[in-house]
């Protein structure tokens, strides 16, 4: 059986609080753990917050985020529909130089990476779609 929870956003800053918020209820009736619920809050926020920051919207866009639980997975569906932008092609940023030396910022997609256990990305019909998969342990 799949269980679904669905948020649409606009796209401002301001609403990460709100998606933040319905990612960690939606992992707690998804019945993943505290840790676990922490990684996918983190990269989901980074997520969003890239393609708001870069993703040339307009301001009544709408970013469509879906959760779904099937099985023992955990799969977070963000779509947009601004300009193409894959976040897997991104190169990893050098953690060796010094937090003081590198430029702020850089490190969200290096999150999303880390803590999500398969990154899918697609474009389709005018929209990135962007499926995190967190497998539950």
């Amino acid at each position: 059986m799949v269980q679904c929870t669905a948020l649409n956003i606009s796209t401002k800053l301001e609403k990460i609080p709100i998606l933040s918020k319905f990612i960690g209820n939606s992992m707690l009736k998804f019945g993943l753990g505290d840790y676990g619920q922490f990684q996918v809050q983190l990269a989901v926020e980074e997520a969003v917050t890239n393609i708001i920051k870069h993703g040339s919207l307009e301001v009544n866009d709408k970013i469509s985020i879906k959760c779904q639980k099937r099985d023992n997975e955990i799969h977070i569906i963000i779509e947009d529909p601004g300009k193409p932008f894959n976040q897997k092609d991104v190169c990893e940023p050098d953690l060796k130089i010094s937090p003081l030396k590198r430029d702020p910022g850089g490190l969200g997609i290096y999150f999303i990476k880390k803590y999500m256990d398969k990154i899918n990305y697609t474009y389709k019909d005018g929209k990135n779609i962007l499926t995190l998969i967190k497998y539950i342990k």
